[in-house]
């Protein structure tokens, strides 16, 4: 760790000037293929799988996926306190993030690789330990990983090109855990070689993303600054309730993400059921998306730099909500190129969403620290990544209640099965008008966002 380890990050927080090394975006971007690779996996693949080739219906798989995030929410604060407080020879947050790494690595394999033979109670409890060790296991990794740029840099749109290196991380997890992820099961059969055959390969590369990160960060700029006040939880939940830009973005963030857990919950289900694509019909789809996603990063950096990231990330935002709705009129036999230029535009816009959602997370925790005097990023990026976490569960969730309550059959080893049309209307729904209404919503309380960058670097450091 460097000696700026130890001084307070004072900068103006206006851009210009402390720019990061490549080599530190590059690897603090890399951590976060531990994370998206098993994530997209997670939430693409594991509902399906457990539907279709474990055979737990839908509303309860999907209930148990919604009902293990609410361990998430007593952890998450835990994980941000511990490593607010932590003091090693390796920094503060690095220690976390290669134990996380490696705990996500197990989960994969874990949850992908439910023995067979199992009674229908067995492979439920088998199921409700694997979402809790997941669980824990993404805690321990993206908190105290999450709470790493607002300690890199005080740069307004610096943070914005770290985020776009964290952004092209994603597209490239994504895209194997989806692309890849995929293929590897459809070429092992379809059935359980070949998840996990899947699960190996997103285990391997959480590992290699892990410790890529882990030792190209060691020499990180870092700015802890000095918490001079002490106050206990209660306190602290308080004065996060009274800082106006943090509260919107987690409203902000759990409308998006909310929408984009429900669409690739249901995503498998509409390229099954209504396009009759096959699994690698489905990784080409998010290879294109996933594609598309990370070669709009350097145009949406420059927007943002341009014309101010609230208003590029509104309009894309909108944008995003329109392009959904566009599922809601796909077909059997639909060309190709319908499908796939879907693809582009949702991959672009979706890039754009990422980055500045998550541009403006460190601004608002260097606006915290200026109105509190306290550093505590780890305790922010708690109750944000709790809000994402919630996201999840509630998609994952709204997916599994609304195919069981339509009526959708369940079946076991990838059986193919004739679904009735309140099954098929619910899947068009879970792709285009869900998604619409909430991504609108998002759109609305961005509006009031107001965390500028002469806001932030006009207002005193304590």
């Amino acid at each position: 760790m460097t000696s700026a380890a130890n001084d307070a990050n004072t900068g103006s927080g206006k851009g210009g000037g402390d720019k990061l090394p490549l080599m530190t975006c590059v690897g603090w971007g890399a951590g976060t293929l531990a994370v998206a690779a098993l994530f997209n996996s997670v939430n693409v693949l594991l509902l399906r799988y457990l539907v279709d080739y474990v055979g737990i219906g839908a509303a309860l798989a999907g209930s148990l996926m919604a009902l293990s995030k609410l361990y998430d929410a007593l952890i998450d604060p835990i994980v941000g306190s511990f490593s607010d407080r932590s003091k090693s020879r390796h920094g503060r947050r690095r220690p976390f993030v290669l134990a996380g790494g490696v705990m996500l690595a197990v989960s994969a394999l874990i949850l992908f690789n439910v023995p067979t033979g199992l009674t229908a109670t067995a492979a439920v409890i088998y199921t409700i330990i694997g979402l809790l060790f997941y669980s824990t296991a993404y805690a321990v990794f993206s908190v105290p990983y999450m709470a790493m740029p607002a300690e890199m840099t005080s740069d307004y749109h610096e943070r914005s090109r770290l985020i776009s290196f964290r952004v092209y991380a994603v597209g490239l997890a994504s895209l194997v855990a989806t692309f890849i992820g995929p293929v590897l099961i459809a070429r092992g059969g379809g059935g359980q070689t070949g998840h996990t055959m899947m699960s190996l390969f997103v285990a391997a590369l959480a590992i290699a993303g892990t410790l890529f990160c882990f030792r190209t960060t060691a020499s990180a700029p870092f700015h802890y600054g000095s918490d001079h006040v002490r106050l206990g939880l209660v306190e602290k939940m308080k004065l996060l309730a009274g800082n106006k830009p943090f509260v919107l973005l987690l409203v902000i963030k759990l409308l998006q993400l909310t929408a984009l857990a429900v669409t690739q919950a249901a995503m498998p289900f509409l390229f099954k059921q209504i396009l009759h694509f096959t699994d690698t019909m489905l990784g080409l789809y998010f290879l294109v998306f996933y594609s598309s996603m990370m070669l709009s990063q350097q145009l949406w950096v420059r927007l943002g730099r341009k014309a101010g990231k609230r208003k590029i990330y509104l309009i894309a935002s909108g944008v995003y909500a329109l392009m959904y709705v566009s599922w809601y009129f796909v077909e059997t036999g639909e060309p190709l190129y319908l499908t796939f230029g879907r693809a582009v535009g949702l991959g672009v816009t979706a890039g754009a969403v990422l980055l500045f959602g998550q541009s403006l997370l460190p601004d608002t925790m260097e606006w915290d620290y200026r109105r509190t005097g306290m550093r505590r990023e780890g305790m922010l990026s708690a109750v944000y990544t709790i809000v994402e976490k919630l996201a999840y569960a509630i998609g994952a969730g709204l997916t599994g209640l609304l195919l069981g309550a339509s009526g959708y059959i369940k079946a076991t080893s990838g059986t193919a099965v004739v679904q009735p049309q309140s099954a098929i209307d619910a899947i068009y729904f879970l792709a285009s008008i869900g998604p619409m209404i909430l991504l609108g919503l998002s759109c609305v309380a961005l509006k009031y966002y107001d965390l500028s960058e002469d806001k932030l670097s006009g207002a005193p450091a304590d």
